[in-house]
């Protein structure tokens, strides 16, 4: 059976309004598989009958089972080993310091927490205890939206797949093998509260989830549309204390969905703390900064067509009305404005890039990748559409071909420091330590002597300066674990 477009838009929808999940059109075959194995156990023929069973009073605990099915990501203990160290070296004993008294409880949550392998994580971590830190009381609650996820996680059994970046003196502390089989230590999951809630649909209580020294919120707004993630993220803040941390994915990016948060380095991670309200930087400075930007064209080749006198500062107009859109969280504004060019193979290379840009910070990532597709099958030397290509890749959890991308950039322009700092990072990340700590360095020492070296286009807002100390904590954690 085939998903009409009809029933497809219909589907679609409802799954957003109740979950605030979002089936773009590359998820559709996902989606209708999903739903065909939900009707042949619900004995229906037709998807019309099924969407009516949703939408009918008993539909309720159906739109769970669909829910439960749609809604399982592969996650691993100590995924982006990064974030974890910068929450034991730096945030947990900050927080800890901070506190008016040391029987306050320590306050974490994780939300969207899976099969529990995030919140055990940070139990772990916090049972280990962390040396010349006085612990605390702690309270570590893990939502989500999938009842099947979380009944997993209480049951702390896992594969080896999902136990293959813990550290082996975690390994052998807190688990216990009995076959192909890891069991979560006892002690361990009784520190972690867990619990259904649905982060979109849900008002957030604030006797229960607020105040918060902690969430981790990681590859979970990736799914949501772009309104359903700024009223979340939004939420999120409201729920931490002053000098709160956020965690969130890697491409998860704030940038053009709050500007609520400072964004800091902490031992060598980008993360996003809520600071006082005198402190945080207002909008209209971070625009003027940003656009900034648009005020030099970027290169264009003989493939795609090159603009002078009135029509380039026509473009430019353009381009920067577009991005005021994207920067005050308008991004369906800014694409409106540029969407006319995307049957036009001429067009400047400026307005793809953008198109690409918009798409990537909206998560629409297969029509992000088909436009720096387009991009480079017109204009094979931008070395602006291998890089959000890369970047594409990099959220698809593809790192090799995230690499291939990188590389090429590099080939097409070795002073890409930007390029360099995420080659470094995927290299990390693949335990090629040697070949992390070149990039690092080099990305380093270009940001200092070599001005062309940062391109503002893609840096996301931070400054040369916070990149360079980032590069000098990687450095120094990659040393350390050597």
């Amino acid at each position: 059976m085939e998903l009409s477009e009809q029933e497809y838009h219909h589907f679609r929808d409802l799954i957003a309004e109740r979950a605030g999940l979002y089936f773009d059109p590359a998820k559709q075959d996902l989606l209708t598989s999903n739903l065909l194995k939900r009707m042949e156990d619900c004995g229906l023929s037709t998807f019309t009958d099924y969407f009516q069973l949703l939408c009918s009073p008993a539909g309720t605990k159906e739109f769970d089972h669909l829910l439960n099915l749609i809604t399982i990501p592969e996650t691993y203990f100590f995924r982006d080993q990064a974030q974890f160290m910068a929450l034991k070296r730096f945030v947990i004993p900050e927080l800890l310091k901070r506190k008016s008294h040391p029987a306050l409880p320590l306050r974490i949550w994780s939300a969207g927490c899976s099969t529990g392998e995030e919140p055990y994580t940070i139990a772990m971590i916090l049972a280990e205890g962390i040396p010349g830190v006085v612990s605390s009381p702690t309270h570590i609650l893990a939502t989500d939206v999938n009842h099947a996820a979380l009944e997993g996680a209480r049951r702390g059994i896992y594969g080896a797949r999902s136990v293959r970046d813990v550290p082996e003196e975690y390994l052998n502390r807190f688990f216990t093998q009995k076959g192909g089989e890891y069991h979560l230590d006892e002690s361990i999951k009784q520190m972690v509260e867990f619990r259904h809630f649905n982060l979109v649909s849900e008002s957030y209580p604030p006797l229960e989830i607020s105040g918060w020294d902690i969430i981790f919120c990681r590859n979970v707004t990736i799914y949501f549309k772009p309104e359903s993630t700024r009223r979340v993220i939004h939420n999120l803040y409201k729920s931490l204390k002053e000098g709160g941390y956020l965690f969130a994915g890697f491409s998860e990016s704030l940038r053009y969905v709050s500007n609520e948060f400072d964004t800091v380095q902490v031992g060598g991670v980008f993360l996003y703390q809520k600071g006082a309200p005198q402190k945080r930087q207002p909008r209209k400075a971070r625009q003027t900064r940003r656009l900034r930007r648009l005020t030099s064209p970027l290169e264009r080749k003989p493939r795609i067509r090159s603009v002078s006198g009135k029509e380039a500062k026509e473009t430019q107009k353009l381009c920067s009305r577009a991005k005021e859109f994207l920067e005050i969280g308008q991004p369906e504004k800014a694409s409106e404005l540029l969407t006319p060019y995307l049957d036009k193979s001429t067009a400047p290379e400026s307005v793809f890039l953008l198109l690409a840009e918009i798409a990537l910070n909206q998560g629409e990532l297969e029509k992000a990748a088909q436009l720096c597709r387009k991009i480079i099958r017109h204009q094979p030397l931008s070395h602006g559409g291998h890089f959000l290509l890369g970047i594409v890749y990099w959220s698809w959890e593809d790192e090799r071909r995230a690499i291939e991308a990188f590389e090429k950039v590099l080939s097409l322009k070795p002073e890409h420091a930007l390029a360099r700092f995420n080659l470094g990072d995927l290299y990390s990340q693949a335990g090629q330590l040697a070949k992390a700590k070149l990039e690092y360095t080099n990305a380093m020492r270009l940001l200092k002597e070599v001005p062309d070296s940062f391109d503002e286009w893609f840096a996301g807002g931070f400054s040369p300066a916070l990149l360079i100390d980032t590069c000098l904590s990687r450095l120094r954690t990659l040393d350390s674990e050597q």
